[in-house]
């Protein structure tokens, strides 16, 4: 059976935790705690835990842990400074094993959800900035307000002048974002209608890569948008980079 070494600190002669027995000593929440922790194990299943066991296994004599660990220390006296417990762990390693072996996916499943959540970053950053536009707008250009049209919007967010940015403490970070508004609003519009960086991520996951349904698409990247899916999908990623930076 497979089991883990943990070494325990002793407790301090004299104390309480001191007099118990070494079983006690082994099975007590003091010690459990620790264990658990070192462990690397949120919870023990009540079968494992009762299969701990103190090495050496105590003898006769070991009344207490104390005198279980100056035993101990006396035959191994450059390997006992602790108290060391073995913990068996078979039904637990199997589950860590498991684990691991659902690691790969897991982090393919986050990288994916990443990349959808800053292509949406990309939007909500051209929406606020619109009404960032609108907020300064309503105080020096009132009449575009209720325009439902963004382009006179971008044209004076591409003029408004730093004493009026200043004067409606609007902080500096945001000002050549802001001027920029046109190119924000442009790819935000292309990436609701043009989902061709989109769809390449997608079909580029795990899940549909090594199946028939990549086989079936992939051509048709070359054929529709002059480039392989890997490389869409690459320039896609690049993009939604830029305009989080600041720099679409």
């Amino acid at each position: 059976m497979a089991h883990l070494v943990c070494k325990l600190t002793p407790p301090r002669k004299g104390s309480e935790m001191s007099q118990k027995s070494p079983n006690d000593f082994l099975t007590s929440a003091e010690a459990m705690s620790p264990l658990k922790r070192k462990a690397h194990f949120r919870r023990l299943s009540s079968e494992s835990l009762k299969k701990f066991r103190l090495d050496p296994a105590p003898v006769i004599g070991d009344s207490t842990i104390t005198i279980y660990h100056e035993r101990t220390q006396a035959l191994m006296p450059e390997d006992r400074d602790k108290i060391h417990a073995h913990i068996p762990f078979e039904g637990e390693l199997e589950q860590i094993q498991e684990l691991q072996s659902l690691k790969p996916e897991v982090e393919k499943l986050r990288a994916a959800l990443h990349r959808f959540q800053k292509s949406r970053l990309r939007m909500l950053i051209a929406n606020a900035l619109i009404d960032l536009a609108r907020l300064i707008a309503k105080r020096y250009k009132s009449e575009l307000i209720d325009d439902p049209s963004t382009t006179r919007l971008q044209q004076f967010a591409a003029n408004v002048d730093d004493a009026q940015l200043q004067q409606m403490g609007i902080p500096k970070k945001f000002w050549s974002s802001l001027r920029k508004l046109e190119k924000y609003i442009t790819t935000r519009n292309q990436q609701a209608h043009e989902t061709s960086g989109d769809f390449a991520q997608l079909l580029l996951n795990e899940q549909f890569r090594e199946g028939h349904v990549f086989e079936l698409w992939k051509d048709i990247f070359p054929l529709l948008y002059g480039a392989p899916v890997e490389e869409i999908a690459a320039q896609k990623e690049e993009d939604d980079d830029k305009m989080l930076l600041g720099s679409p």
